[in-house]
């Protein structure tokens, strides 16, 4: 009888019937794609240090994401980088957040973490030697604006000095909102429904005022208003962004946008702005060409689907389900951007409290993720909400853990991280978890050595006979790390936590996702070798590269070949001769073997 019942119990939890064939929808860029999160300066709900606690910093090395965005948000709209915290004397309370200075913060993230600085274009601070409440006239000024330029280039200096620029500078945070936080491009709507913003020095007998906008309801006025603050914020990105790049001409940089609001709301009303003024405008022709990026921000919030809190596996498959159902509801979103910037998703995440702490919030917010890259190419960075939250790190077990997030994430950047290309792969075999969302879903994952897979299950029901062989080039055999959990409702768990299971193992040509789980398989990529021999004085340019590569070297090349990052030879040349024609390759990232008299060098050759 009890091996009947366990027979029984097998056959419900787990699908054995058929082996899960896998195929790989079309390879894309994934060097361009970072996954990471935002920082705050209060650290845990109830505040107080984290960033300064030498118990975060490895935990923070064992998530090891790609980018942080400093100082955050909001945040930045009130900061002072010569401080570590808020403005004095405005509507920010400070309270009991860390101070965290540019030196300290650089001093605790991991060597591989790119830094997104997003600069204070909303205040000026005391260093610009401007008052923070000096009249509207002089904050919004060409010389206070000059001033902040100078303040973010010194805080830039300040990144620089400690050897770690930042990758890309944010030119600020939810102007779109009009809001008081958004300093001077706030947009004042008096008890005449007239709205103000911007600056025309014309009015108010030539010393400037704000532009009355006036002519409808107190919601078209503020739209109206709207539209002349994303003209003001674009005059000042212009000048912000041509002196930055006078000092750093390779530096990114990422406009403010915002996500569709209801159709004829301000978030159009900006967007439509920032869209149809770098198209056509003639003023913007360099800032047009300059900008690498635009910003938006989408939060699970109270509003969205369904508030039950999780308390069984039903609950848990819904709350699930709403990571990959959300994005997907959000493609016009993705679609309306224009193509030639990549988007960032710079705040994203549960705002919902229903999977507070719980296995089931982690595998949504890594789920999340994934739908969020199921969109296209342009999604070029992915920050989850604030990496200091309970749900990443917990503070109330014995010492400070991983909480579900924070090991989704660990295991999101351990198959990400470093990786040149990325394909969405399809399962032949992937009912619905709840109606319209499928069970299983995942990445592959390769540089030059080593593939990954991805593979979450966000059903309670295992996948067994799940096949992998086909999607890797390699010999030996696959390693696997997967954890999951029996009961994924259950709050406060952390890393350790008995109610989260792990294992690492190797495996055969198959492997078994187990119910509520999170698999990482990875391989050497066996038929490359990429170490490169610097002893060797050999260079390529341009890398990236159109059409002609030149190669130099001190010493006879005999021979090159160029391998695809599977491992297939592309191009084999004798005796080549120092300018190569490599325009017949299509885009992709190459392995180059360049073989001398003295032996051999690997270089990574990028043709786009």
């Amino acid at each position: 009888m009890k091996y009947t019942t366990y027979l029984l119990i097998l056959f419900l939890s787990v699908n054995l019937f058929a082996q899960n064939t896998t195929t790989l929808d079309a390879e894309r860029d994934k060097s361009e794609l970072l996954i990471g999160f935002n920082r705050r300066s209060d650290g845990a709900t109830q505040g107080g240090p984290w960033w300064t606690d030498t118990t975060f910093t490895p935990l923070l090395a064992q998530i090891n994401p790609d980018v942080l965005r400093y100082p955050g948000g909001t945040q930045a709209n009130y900061w002072d980088w010569t401080t570590g915290k808020f403005l004095d004397n405005t509507d920010k309370n400070w309270g009991n957040k860390e101070v965290l200075k540019i030196p300290e913060f650089l001093s605790v993230i991991p060597a591989r973490t790119k830094v997104v600085y997003v600069v204070n274009m909303a205040r000026p601070t005391p260093a610009t030697g401007i008052d923070v409440n000096a009249t509207e006239e002089i904050l919004k000024s060409d010389a206070t604006l000059n001033a902040k330029i100078t303040d973010f280039l010194n805080a830039l200096a300040t990144f620089d000095a400690q050897g770690k620029l930042p990758y890309a500078v944010e030119l600020g945070n939810e102007y779109f909102f009009g809001n008081v936080e958004s300093g001077i491009f706030h947009i004042v709507q008096g008890a005449d429904n007239i709205a103000y913003a911007g600056w025309d020095p014309s009015l108010n007998s030539g010393n400037g005022a704000p532009i009355p906008h006036d002519g409808g309801s107190k919601t078209s006025n503020k739209k109206q208003a709207t539209v002349t603050n994303a003209k003001f914020y674009l005059y000042q990105c212009k000048e912000v962004v041509s002196q930055i790049k006078a000092v750093y001409p390779i530096m990114k940089f990422a406009l403010v946008t915002t996500k569709r609001g209801n159709g004829t709301s301000s978030r159009e009303s900006w967007n439509t702005t920032v869209y149809d003024e770098l198209a056509t405008n003639p003023d913007f022709s360099t800032l047009k060409n300059d900008i690498y990026a635009l910003t938006q921000h989408h939060y699970l919030t109270n509003t969205y689907g369904d508030q039950t809190v999780v308390s069984d596996i039903p609950t848990s498959k819904v709350a699930i389900a709403e990571g990959v159902s959300y994005p997907r509801e959000r493609q016009a979103d993705y679609d309306q951007s224009p193509a030639q910037y990549k988007i960032w998703y710079t705040e994203f995440g549960a705002t919902k409290v229903n999977a507070d702490e719980s296995w089931a919030g982690g595998m949504r917010a890594a789920v999340l993720n994934l739908s969020w890259m199921d969109r296209g190419d342009k999604t070029g960075q992915l920050d989850y909400h604030h990496i200091t939250d309970e749900n990443v790190i917990n503070t109330a077990a014995a010492s400070m853990r991983l909480a579900p997030i924070g090991i989704t994430s660990m295991l999101l950047e351990q198959a990400s991280a470093d990786m040149i290309t990325m394909n969405k792969i399809n399962f032949n075999t992937n009912p619905d978890v709840v109606t319209g969302i499928e069970t299983l879903h995942g990445y592959i994952f390769k540089n030059l050595e080593k593939g990954t897979l991805l593979i979450i299950n966000i059903n309670d029901v295992g996948m067994a006979n799940i096949k992998v062989d086909n999607l890797f080039t390699y010999a030996g055999v696959p390693n696997l790390t997967q954890y999951w959990s029996t009961q994924p409702w259950l709050s406060g768990v952390y890393l350790g936590h008995a109610n989260i299971q792990s294992q690492t193992n190797t495996i055969g040509t198959t492997f078994t996702a187990n119910g509520f789980s999170i698999t990482v398989i990875e391989v050497a990529n066996s038929a490359l070798s990429v170490g490169e021999n610097d002893l060797l004085d050999i260079r390529l340019y341009p890398n990236p590269v159109s059409d002609i590569l030149t190669i130099t070297a001190k010493e006879n090349i005999n021979s090159i070949v160029i391998y695809d990052i599977n491992g297939k030879q592309i191009l084999s040349i004798e005796n080549p001769s120092e300018r190569v024609d490599v325009s017949e390759l299509k885009p992709a990232v190459y392995l180059i073997k360049i073989i001398t008299d003295s032996g051999v060098s690997n270089k990574k050759l990028i043709k786009k």
